[in-house]
């Protein structure tokens, strides 16, 4: 059954209106709700099939892969539960199976990760790993603030590439000398 569907069902019984519009892009569903945190975009969830809890305001996606998009970032995982304020927008998206974050050459990879529309950010957990470009940092818990494109990671265990390490310490020797890199 298609979200258009299940929104014409759920008018016809007087429930809450669902917070999606259905906008198929392969053989499952797809939902674009109507809106996101800080004016950053809108949410756009993208999966082979979803179930839509209308009382609970709450809407299960699960596929291979699900896809969660907001502005440059995305979001994938097997099953993603997302849940509606009173307005219909997703106030709140749980992952969990094979979650993966990316924005721009950042990577973050986890067990399971709590995207929080009003606090604009993503909590991951369950051995997250970061990497950006050759960089690769884990922890156990990874808190991604998507206003300020900044992360902060808990437990955190770096691991450089040599030649990034010999570049940053031949850059502190010149700067002791007084010299410019």
């Amino acid at each position: 059954m298609t979200l258009a569907a299940l929104l014409a069902l759920a008018a016809l019984a007087g429930a809450p209106q669902a917070p999606a519009r259905a906008k198929p892009q392969r053989a499952g569903a797809s939902a674009t709700p109507r809106g996101a945190a800080a004016g950053e975009g809108k949410v756009r969830i993208d999966a082979d099939e979803l179930h839509y809890a209308f009382q609970k305001r709450e809407v299960i996606f699960t596929g291979k892969p699900v896809v969660l998009t907001r502005g440059d970032a995305k979001l994938t995982c097997a099953r993603l539960v997302a849940t509606n304020d009173a307005r219909g927008e997703v106030s709140q998206a749980i992952c969990s199976g094979d979650v993966r974050f990316e924005r721009g050459e950042r990577l973050v990879t986890c067990e399971k990760a709590t995207y929080e529309a009003a606090a604009a950010r993503l909590v991951c957990e369950g051995s997250p790993v970061l990497r950006d470009g050759p960089s690769e940092a884990r922890g156990t818990r990874l808190v991604y603030d998507l206003k300020r494109d900044e992360a902060k990671l808990e437990g955190a265990k770096m691991l450089l590439p040599g030649d990034e390490v010999d570049a940053r310490r031949r850059e502190l020797e010149a700067r002791r000398k007084g010299a410019t890199p």
